[in-house]
């Protein structure tokens, strides 16, 4: 054979590429690379010149140096076809959405003084759960909060009224570290009733303050 090396580095590829069937195992893969190719580019380039010259000693060193270059060639090559791609990390997961649109509503007889702008404890449990919980967590939000009362007395006096108690909820918002640029307050008055205010039924369901989130 005129060119073992060419026999060797021909042998040590094919080698290789069969290694590359089961190259999960990188390591594994690559050593018996080179192995392989020790083996095969020594076998072939000894064998190659001995039966070229009938020289053991030829033979012996042409599988020397076939080995070498196998070995070497096997190496190389093994580090091209023993690569696995990395496999990219997964995405992270998307932010919850903000909650929808919410509407809290705080009857004025249960969760206020009579007749005054006072909250209650109740009534301040309510808004830290309902709203200062959501607005803390989301930090988007922001809150309507609109007052309302019913028919009795004047209206100017039902006006003041309402603006009060809408302003009371959001100071109390304040104090519980909700920012005051995301609350606007508005005052209706006696102007949005959602009953009748011909019966106290009516006039109770009338008195209230309502607290949008959105």
């Amino acid at each position: 054979m005129k060119h073992p090396e060419l026999a060797a580095v021909g042998l040590a590829t094919l080698a290789v590429v069969g290694c590359a069937v089961t190259r999960e195992n990188q390591s594994s893969c690559k050593a018996s690379a080179a192995v392989v190719g020790v083996l095969v580019g020594g076998g072939a380039a000894g064998a190659g010149v001995g039966i070229g010259t009938d020289d053991a000693a030829a033979g012996a060193g042409a599988g020397a140096g076939g080995a070498v270059l196998g070995g070497v060639v096997g190496y190389l090559l093994g580090n091209h076809f023993c690569q696995v791609p990395e496999t990219p990390p997964p995405p992270p997961p998307p932010p919850p959405p903000p909650p929808g649109k919410k509407k809290v509503e705080l009857s004025a007889d249960t969760y206020f003084d009579f007749n005054k702008s006072t909250l209650k404890p109740d009534g301040k449990g309510i808004i830290d759960a309902e709203v200062v919980a959501p607005m803390k967590e989301h930090r988007e939000l922001r809150a309507l909060v609109e007052g309302h009362t019913d028919s009795i007395g004047s209206e100017s006096y039902n006006q003041r009224l309402s603006e009060r108690r809408a302003n009371a909820v959001r100071d109390y918002l304040v104090s519980r570290g909700i920012e005051a640029s995301r609350i606007t307050t508005k005052g209706w008055g006696e102007s949005k009733p959602i009953a009748s205010n011909e019966t106290k039924e009516g006039q109770a369901k009338n008195r209230r303050v309502e607290i949008t989130e959105e």
